[in-house]
């Protein structure tokens, strides 16, 4: 999901970076200009929505939770007793 709100944000860039460059470029068609500064929302808001996790911040907050604790679990166990060269 990452990848493609990062895909939809660079569009939005460069469709804001073509909307700068015809507004400061010249005359103006406001048609056009209307037509790529909507292009521009119209990509920007499928990035900032993909963004957004879908799951309640509580709910996010306690899966995270989890797997801190899995990690640790795991972690703890690698690194156990370790038995000596025998001497």
């Amino acid at each position: 999901m990452r990848t493609f709100s990062l895909l939809f944000a660079f569009i939005a860039l460069v469709m804001l970076a073509m909307f700068l460059i015809y507004v400061f470029r010249g005359p103006v068609e406001p048609v056009i200009a209307g037509g790529i500064f909507v292009s521009f929302v119209a990509c920007l808001i499928p990035a900032l929505l993909l963004l957004k996790p879908f799951e309640p911040p509580e709910e996010l907050r306690r899966r995270r939770e989890e797997a801190r604790k899995r990690r640790e679990e795991r972690r703890s166990s690698t690194d156990g007793p370790r038995r000596g060269s025998g001497s």
